[in-house]
C-alpha cells in the first residue's frame, strides 16, 4: 500500500478520493496505539484483555476523532447502496449439524439476517477506511490484545474489510459466531430506532451447551441479555463463538446503521474460498439449517 502523508487530510491518492492519515483518524491522546511499547499503551493493552476475558466485549468509545468520523461517514454513505443484500432465516448454530433436533430445541430453531454488507472490491483505491485498515499500529494493539504470536491482515479482495449497513426492517438474528476468534468493528453510524447490538457474555461452552438459558433468550425471558451502550466512533473486539449475539431489528429511521468491519488471520495471505464470497455477493433466500448430516 502506498504511504500516507503526513497532514490531516493527505495526499490525493487517485482521482477519487483523499485519505486521512491513520494517525489522524485515531484519538492517539487517550488510546495512545501508536507507542506499543510504552506504558499507556500498555495499560490500555491490558484493560482490554480484561474486559474481553471477563465480558466477552471490548468497546473503546471515541476511538476516532470527531473530525475523522465525519469522514468516515461520508466514505461509508457513499459505499452503502453498492452492498449486496441478504434476507433469509439462519440457525444460530451454522458450524454444527443440526439435524435431529425437536423442533421447539434451540438447534431448531431459525432468525432472520436481514441486512446488507459492501465488499472490498467496492471501496475507492486507498481510501480512509481502507488506510485505517493497514495501518501497522492498529494491527499490532490488536495483535497484542488478542494474545497471538503473529498477526496478519487478511489478503481477500472482498472480505477483508467491509461495511454492515442495516436499513429499517433490518436485522441480524441471534447467532454465534463460527470460530473462537476475535470480531473487530468500528461503528460509524446509528440508525434512529432499533439496531442495537445485543449479547450474552460466554452463554455456552465446551462443556455445557446451556440450552434452558439459550431457550430463555430466545423467549426474551433471560436477564442475561445485554445491550451496551454504543455510540458512532466505537471501536469493539468481540468473542462471539461462546456469546449469542444479535442486532436488534431497525425501525424508522432516516439513516443507516453503518459498521465497518477488519478482518485478520494469525497467517499471511488468507483469502476466503470463492464459495464464501458468492454467499455474500449472491445470497441464497432458502433457509440455512446448518452443516448437512
Amino acid at each position: 500500500m502506498p504511504s500516507i502523508g503526513p497532514s490531516n487530510i493527505t495526499d490525493k491518492l487517485d482521482d477519487e478520493v483523499i485519505a486521512m492519515d491513520p494517525s489522524q483518524i485515531v484519538d492517539l491522546d487517550h488510546y495512545p496505539i501508536d507507542q506499543p511499547d510504552g506504558p499507556a499503551c500498555q495499560s490500555l493493552i491490558a484493560s482490554c484483555r480484561r474486559d474481553i476475558e471477563k465480558q466477552a466485549l471490548c468497546m473503546l468509545p471515541e476511538f476516532v476523532r470527531p473530525d475523522a468520523l465525519e469522514v468516515l461517514q461520508t466514505e461509508a454513505q457513499a459505499l452503502a447502496p453498492k452492498a449486496c443484500r441478504m434476507d433469509n432465516l439462519r440457525t444460530p448454530y451454522g458450524w454444527m449439524c443440526n439435524a435431529g433436533f425437536k423442533p421447539d430445541h434451540p438447534r431448531s430453531q431459525l432468525f432472520r439476517n436481514r441486512s446488507g454488507l459492501v465488499l472490498g472490491g467496492e471501496f475507492p483505491s486507498h481510501g480512509s477506511i481502507e488506510a485505517l485498515y493497514y495501518w501497522n499500529p492498529l494491527t499490532e494493539f490488536l495483535r497484542q490484545v488478542i494474545g497471538v504470536d503473529t498477526l496478519y491482515n487478511t489478503a481477500c479482495p472482498h472480505l477483508s474489510f467491509n461495511i454492515g449497513v442495516e436499513g429499517e426492517g433490518d436485522q441480524f438474528g441471534w447467532h454465534f459466531d463460527t470460530n473462537d476468534g476475535c470480531a473487530v468493528s468500528l461503528l460509524l453510524q446509528q440508525a434512529d430506532e432499533g439496531g442495537h447490538f445485543e449479547y450474552t457474555p460466554f452463554i455456552r461452552s465446551d462443556d455445557d451447551e446451556n440450552y434452558a438459558e439459550i431457550s430463555r433468550v430466545f423467549a426474551g425471558e433471560s436477564e442475561l441479555v445485554r445491550q451496551p451502550v454504543m455510540a458512532p466512533g466505537t471501536f469493539t473486539l468481540f468473542r462471539g463463538h461462546r456469546s449469542l449475539h444479535r442486532v436488534t431489528p431497525v425501525g424508522h429511521t432516516t439513516r443507516d446503521r453503518l459498521i465497518v468491519l477488519f478482518g485478520y488471520d494469525q497467517n499471511p495471505g488468507m483469502v476466503y474460498p470463492e464459495s464464501t464470497v458468492n454467499d455474500f455477493r449472491n445470497p441464497s433466500s432458502d433457509p440455512y439449517y446448518g452443516r448437512p448430516a
